[in-house]
């Protein structure tokens, strides 16, 4: 069997901030298009774009929003209420009216894959948001209101701010955790029995491996017996362990730990020559010569050419074409 290629599966779905589409919604009237979105994400996703600053009524253009707490908070956890309010009308707090517009938007977001927000907006960034004080002074920075609530209603969905998808280890882990996700909606949720969870599970054992050791001992437990157990619970369970361990970011000793384990499952079809080739590139990927799509590529060839039984996730986690793999 050959690894099963993401390119074939239907489009997962992305929330997004709508102003990151182009859409001219922001308080001054304008937009924050990101062509990473509309130019190459929308070839593999579809999204659904709110705003929720125009959500809950204000008009656009409109007076800048921002976030404000007392004075003596030093961070999020030292404040019980920070409030949104505009520059001209201090004394209207509208951080529940985005909260409550979270709690509206859920019909519509059911099944989302990830959702990708506007960083720094008061409603909408992720860990960006600044707090001001009553003086007017810079706190700490925290989420937005709205993906605050979000996070919070939402806690398996991917998130990351359109900012943080200038970053390679960061782009490649949230699509990683995307198409993760997408498959578990798809295959394991839509028809939960316990050969699809078995299957996911060994799908994805490389990839929780080098993301969190500790979680596939975890996981391997809750798994062991699943007779007795009550497998919706023991599913519920498995996806907060399995979004929270994708979570870790994965170092270059370990993305070539990776490739070693990728490498052992078909080094048995392998000439003497094909396997010192493979170990070569991987040890120049550990060293940082060269990215890790050469000794994937590589890989990805034997497997087909042998035509090896490598169904596994990690050969391909996300589709290729993206070039995550180019620049890590």
């Amino acid at each position: 069997m050959e690894y099963q290629s993401v390119d074939n599966i239907s489009k997962p779905v992305l929330g997004i901030s709508e102003c990151l589409t182009g859409a001219e919604v922001r308080f001054n009237g304008g937009h924050k298009r990101s062509r990473y979105c509309t130019d190459t994400l929308s070839e593999h996703f579809e999204f659904k774009a709110l705003c929720p600053e125009v959500g809950i009524g204000m008009s656009v253009p409109r007076p800048p929003i921002r976030m404000v707490a007392n004075d003596g908070a030093k961070n999020p956890e030292q404040v019980t209420d920070i409030r949104v309010i505009t520059t001209d009308a201090p004394s209207q707090d509208y951080a529940q009216s985005l909260r409550h517009f979270a709690h509206g938007a859920m019909p519509q977001l059911q099944g989302i894959s990830g959702y990708i927000f506007m960083q720094k907006s008061p409603s909408c960034g992720v860990n960006s948001s600044k707090v001001y004080g009553d003086k007017g002074y810079p706190l700490f920075s925290s989420a937005g209101a709205f993906a605050d609530e979000f996070m919070k209603l939402m806690p398996l969905v991917p998130v990351i701010e359109a900012g943080q998808l200038n970053d390679a280890g960061l782009r490649e882990n949230f699509m990683t955790r995307v198409f993760a996700y997408h498959e578990w909606l798809t295959e394991v949720e839509a028809n939960l029995t316990v050969n699809s969870l078995l299957e996911f599970h060994r799908r994805h054992k490389l990839q929780i491996r080098i993301h969190k050791e500790k979680a596939m001992r975890v996981l391997g437990r809750l798994l062991a017996d699943l007779k007795t157990a009550d497998l919706n619970t023991v599913a519920d369970e498995y996806i907060t362990i399995f979004m929270d361990a994708l979570k870790q970011p994965v170092r270059r000793p370990q993305q070539a730990n990776l490739l070693y384990r990728i490498q052992k499952h078909i080094k048995r079809c392998l000439s003497k020559e094909e396997k010192a080739e493979v170990m070569g590139l991987i040890e120049q990927y550990r060293q940082g010569i060269i990215p890790l799509i050469v000794p994937m590529t590589l890989l990805k060839f034997f497997v087909n050419k042998y035509k090896a039984d490598t169904n596994i996730a990690a050969m391909e986690p996300y589709p290729s074409n993206l070039g995550l793999q180019n620049h890590i």
